[in-house]
């Protein structure tokens, strides 16, 4: 009965209509291991906004039935993704504020939906690397999860909003496994060629 009461109450309190947001980002293991693991160089963040023609309210927050779930930095999901990655890069060593090296986002997409019987939540951003101001990387990446959702609110919205919270961690993890990004991030070599003198520039580009 006691159980039963809490459920009651627990549902009551979701579906009367809230605002919350999301949590604090939480570095991500993986990807400081992949970041320290791999010959990735140090970067800085640059900029991360929404992406031009989207309406600013899917930068603002998204609706979980009754919740709105909105973003601590600043109230822009845009400015939580490049805070998430600057973290990551800052735990892993990677992070340098005076690197020519730097990374940028669009945020392109970003909707969750807490289905009677499945969820979905889709993340997406346009992602643009670039050195000494030229650009060297520039791809679209985008991430979906789904899951068995359910009727009752008091399961179905907190399970939507973990679920919307860590395609954080997989969009980035996404980008970092990227070889065009990883191409990108190699530095320019020179070859001699003695017979000519010449020198020859390979940059790895999109």
């Amino acid at each position: 009965m006691k159980l039963v009461k809490l459920i009651i109450i627990a549902l009551a309190g979701l579906t009367a209509g809230c605002a919350q947001s999301l949590g604090a980002h939480q570095v991500s293991l993986q990807a400081i291991e992949m970041l320290r693991a791999d010959s990735i160089p140090a970067m800085r963040v640059g900029t991360f906004a929404l992406a031009p023609g989207h309406s600013p309210s899917m930068d603002r927050s998204v609706t979980i039935r009754s919740v709105n779930l909105s973003s601590p930095d600043n109230g822009s999901f845009a400015a939580y993704l490049g805070k998430a990655l600057e973290m990551d890069l800052r735990a892993a060593g990677k992070l340098d504020a005076n690197s020519t090296l730097v990374v940028q986002g669009l945020l392109t997409d970003s909707k969750v939906d807490a289905g009677i019987s499945t969820g979905d939540a889709v993340l997406g951003a346009k992602f643009s690397v670039s050195r000494s101001g030229s650009t060297v990387f520039e791809k679209d990446v985008t991430v979906r999860s789904q899951w068995d959702s359910s009727f009752v609110g008091a399961i179905a919205i907190p399970e939507a909003m973990n679920q919307y919270t860590a395609l954080y961690d997989k969009l980035i993890l996404q980008l970092l496994t990227d070889g065009d990004f990883r191409r990108a991030l190699a530095p320019a070599v020179s070859l001699d060629a003695p017979s000519s003198g010449l020198t020859q520039q390979i940059q790895y580009r999109q």
